[in-house]
């Protein structure tokens, strides 16, 4: 049975932020470089993959194809001394079997999550459902798994588009978090 491995690992930059937010300062387990992400790409070498990750770290070998998540307006933080911010997300395509009825730009746009805690945001680096959603439907595997689910956004999506989804958090919290995403009705898309 066929799988997309679909996941938002830590970058490896040493991240903090949420500046106001209940996770101010927090620090990101295995940040201190891109290890934690490479393990799981060499283990499941042979499955396709959509990989979030910064340009400030080298992207994963045998990346196909790098997309942009344009976060919008609001997001971004980075030197406050420096005129722009980081406003956007890699993602890395690994592997085969992607597939679309029409070829898209590799921008992905109008794809928004709360913007704070207090609108609802319940993550530091929380995605959007619908972008999720999109990037799956790219890829006709049955089964998304992704190791770093954080509050379980990529399980809500495989779960709004009818698929299977294993998720792999470190974090009990966040555990607790997706477990009530899911037990939400399902959306529609």
């Amino acid at each position: 049975m066929s799988t997309l491995l679909l996941t938002d690992p830590p970058f490896g930059i040493n991240h903090a932020s949420g500046h106001g937010a209940s996770w101010e300062n927090t620090v990101i387990a295995n940040d201190h470089s891109v290890e934690a992400r490479d393990w799981v790409l060499d283990f499941l070498k042979f499955v396709p993959a959509m990989v979030f990750g910064s340009w400030k770290m080298p992207k994963p070998i045998n990346t196909r194809q790098v997309l942009i998540f344009d976060k919008g307006p609001a997001f971004g933080m980075g030197d406050l001394s420096f005129p722009w911010k980081n406003s956007y997300e890699e993602v890395y395509v690994i592997g085969n079997g992607f597939k679309a009825d029409r070829r898209d730009e590799a921008v992905m746009r109008g794809h928004f999550t709360a913007f704070s805690e207090a609108a609802g945001r319940v993550h530091p680096n929380e995605k959007p459902i619908s972008l999720l959603a999109y990037m799956m439907s790219r890829h006709p595997a049955p089964i998304i798994l992704d190791p770093f689910m954080g509050s379980g956004t990529t399980l809500r999506a495989a779960k709004d588009l009818g698929r299977k989804c294993i998720g792999i958090e470190i974090e009990e919290k966040y555990c607790e978090i997706a477990a009530r995403r899911l037990g939400q009705e399902v959306l529609p898309l």
